[in-house]
């Protein structure tokens, strides 16, 4: 299940399902064209789509699940069936967003786009007494970068031996960025690795696998814009959960937010809505035992309780907006999720591809 199968004139290409991004990306890089997938290495393909998909490329084209042409699937009955556009167009629109809950898919036939042969991106991690200057320029780059090949992930990290650690993570869809990132040329980092390479290698080197012999968590909330007072939220919850890493094993927290232009523009029928293009905000905490899975589950909750609240004061949450079910919890509900209307619309179509429920078997989000 790891196929890279490009069509003749390279406008799609299909992906199986046993490939992390970084395998596709290197892959399609001998071919000089790219799709929009995951942002880091070690995601599947499958999963990060299932579940909508925000990639580097989300300002130009959508999500990853905006750009599916077809999904090729194994029915619970064990019927091999297509979903896409014009065939099986209700499992299409319940893929895109909605899990496995409808059955397994075994490739995905996307569109695809020309690449350049480098971009400019790479990582710069700073001291905690950089923090506020570094929130400052991410405001100032979310209200004023109207480039949509530029794009930065701010993330404020808590360490058992570090209290607070900003990493930012700079992309430039191009190899001259000009000065979309001129706000934070003045903030001096720690280290540096903003440079021009080869898309792969840039997405190869995000490496995710760090904490996978970890317990974790994490969690979200959507708002329409980043203000200050929002960014210092995230940064009183992440300061907040790190002091408690020594009482209850944990070995990081990390709390971010994406800035992203409209990308709702590209937005199609999809189980998770995004036409009003909801901004993410997310926290994950990591930890090493067993019996300190509640302590973090409900902590991260409440966290991002406290955060929803001063997006509400701010003016930037809307009640149309829902949690984006890569980064939600596990027990958020399928209207938390998907919207009233949606997650009527996915129960209906479950009902009708899986009477008996047998996806259930493989775990994840319910939609009772």
């Amino acid at each position: 299940m790891k196929q890279v199968n490009l069509s003749g004139d390279k406008t799609t290409v299909e992906l199986g399902m046993g490939l992390t991004w970084a395998e596709a990306y290197q892959e399609l890089s001998k071919d000089g064209v790219n799709v929009v997938g995951g942002r880091v290495s070690g995601p599947g393909v499958g999963g990060l789509t299932l579940g909508g998909g925000f990639s580097w490329k989300t300002n130009q084209f959508g999500l990853t699940c905006d750009t599916v042409k077809t999904y090729n699937v194994v029915l619970p009955n064990g019927t091999i069936t297509t979903a896409s556009a014009n065939t099986n167009t209700d499992l299409f629109f319940a893929l895109k967003g909605g899990l496995n809950r409808f059955g397994i898919v075994t490739s995905i036939v996307y569109e695809t786009h020309p690449q350049t042969p480098q971009v400019w991106a790479g990582q710069r991690v700073y001291t905690g007494d950089k923090a506020d200057a570094l929130l400052n320029a991410t405001e100032v780059f979310s209200r004023t970068v109207t480039d949509p090949k530029a794009q930065v992930i701010l993330t404020l990290e808590g360490l058992p031996v570090l209290a607070l650690t900003p990493v930012v993570l700079m992309f430039y869809d191009g190899p001259d960025p000009g000065d979309s990132f001129a706000m934070f040329d003045g903030i001096i980092p720690v280290s540096s690795g903003t440079f021009k390479q080869p898309f792969a290698s840039f997405v190869a080197a995000q490496a995710t696998q760090l904490l996978q012999n970890n317990r974790g968590t994490s969690h979200t909330v959507s708002v329409s814009a980043v203000t200050l007072p929002l960014l210092d939220a995230i940064k009183t919850e992440v300061k907040s959960l790190t002091a408690q890493m020594a009482l209850h094993s944990g070995s990081l927290v990390s709390g971010g937010v994406d800035p992203f232009l409209d990308y709702g523009q590209y937005a199609t029928d999809s189980a998770f809505p995004h036409a009003d293009s909801p901004l993410l905000v997310s926290l994950y905490c990591a930890w090493g035992l067993s019996i300190d899975d509640e302590f973090w589950i409900d902590s991260v909750k409440l966290s991002i309780a406290n955060i929803k609240q001063v997006a509400i004061k701010e003016g930037i949450f809307k009640d149309s907006f829902t949690a984006y079910p890569n980064y939600a919890v596990g027990d958020t509900t399928a209207e938390e999720l998907y919207g009233t209307e949606n997650a009527a619309r996915l129960r209906a179509i479950k009902s009708s591809v899986d009477p008996d429920g047998v996806m259930e078997l493989a775990g994840g989000f319910s939609l009772q």
